[in-house]
């Protein structure tokens, strides 16, 4: 872990208010109770939570994880070329929302593209970590599984007091499920969690990196409690 990261967390009750709050549409085939929101202090907020989330994955070390988000169509083959050239095996499904582009030619619809890749090792993650994050700062649907727990479904949601047919995120949350989604503009993520390592939240603290320095526990302030180093 590069420095010790300061960070605050929230423990959130899971609604559909909530699951609708995030940033885009998500749902659930199972309830969960609880989910944590987990961000880094700092200016560069960005870079320090794109660092939290990856020495939180390195920390739990575990492995195949599936990591799923959406790119620009124009991109789409150099995401292809890139994971190709790194050996890092991938799936790419276009969605059946219909998004609207702009270009010389004029308006155009297409079919947004959505990678999932497979992660075996810390490398590959740190890797795909730094090429993408990006996009979850740019409001990018953008999840992190540690098992192979996602599909789409067309449906009508409501955006900007307009109904709009959209690709809505189902994650499968029977059995043992732990998986991640980034908040607005990459600050900070939310953990969602049925496994017992994360419940309660003295346990999820318990399961943060060493070295990490807890400033804000829901709204209460504390004295930058340092998670001991091994």
């Amino acid at each position: 872990m590069n420095g010790m990261a300061e960070i605050w967390i929230k423990e959130e009750r899971v609604s559909k208010k909530f699951l609708d709050d995030l940033g885009y549409y998500i749902s659930l085939d199972e309830e969960l109770d609880t989910a944590y929101f987990i961000a880094a202090d700092g200016e560069d907020y960005v870079e320090e939570n794109k660092n939290l989330l990856r020495d939180f994955l390195f920390s739990q070390n575990k492995y195949p994880l599936f990591i799923s988000f959406i790119v620009y169509e124009d991109q789409t083959d150099e995401y292809i070329t890139f994971f190709k050239e790194n050996k890092i095996d991938f799936t790419l499904n276009h969605l059946q929302e219909k998004r609207t582009s702009y270009d010389v030619f004029g308006k155009r619809q297409y079919h947004p593209p959505c990678f999932t890749v497979n992660i075996k090792d810390s490398n590959s993650l740190a890797l795909i970590l730094n090429e993408t994050f990006w996009l979850p700062a740019q409001n990018e649907f953008y999840s992190i599984s540690f098992s192979d727990n996602l599909m789409f479904e067309l449906g009508e949601v409501i955006e900007w007091g307009r109904k709009r047919k959209r690709s809505i995120p189902i994650f499968k949350t029977k059995g043992e499920t732990t998986f991640i989604t980034i908040f607005h503009d990459g600050a900070g993520f939310y953990l969602f969690s049925n496994d017992e390592k994360y419940f309660t939240l003295d346990k999820f603290i318990s399961n943060l990196p060493r070295g990490t320095v807890i400033t804000q526990i829901n709204d209460t302030l504390v004295n930058g409690d340092i998670l001991e180093e091994d």
